[in-house]
């Protein structure tokens, strides 16, 4: 009896179309991010947290974003109820764009930890 459904094929192209989709996305979503109006509704910052543009409190900021985009994506995979893929798209954009502007900053680059493979904005999630 044959199997049904698409072949190995189909699936791969499939996958590599998702992900040029959702690269898209994070690239657009990251391009309209603006911090004030986005991060209280991610993170639930406070002013202070949100006027903080020091090094050090982007470093915090970037660690809450990936643990939250850690902790979305295994809710995706667990196919809980409450995941949302365009509010775990809007955390990966806001994610991107706070790595970016860390990188901008002048004296980002002591210190600054890198992703897999040396990779700086590496988003796995």
């Amino acid at each position: 009896m044959p199997t049904r459904g698409p072949g190995p094929d189909r699936l791969a192209a499939c996958e590599r179309g998702g992900t040029r989709y959702r690269d898209r996305a994070i690239a657009n979503a990251t391009a309209r991010y603006d911090r004030i109006r986005h991060l209280p509704k991610l993170l639930g910052t406070t002013p202070q947290e949100l006027a903080d543009f020091s090094i050090e409190g982007r470093r915090i900021l970037i660690a809450r974003l990936t643990r939250l985009a850690r902790n979305s994506a295994r809710a995706g995979r667990a196919g809980h109820w409450t995941y949302d893929p365009n509010r775990h798209i809007t955390i990966l954009a806001a994610l991107q764009a706070e790595r970016l502007a860390l990188a901008a900053q002048p004296d980002s680059a002591r210190g600054e930890p890198t992703g897999p493979a040396g990779a700086p904005f590496g988003i796995s999630t």
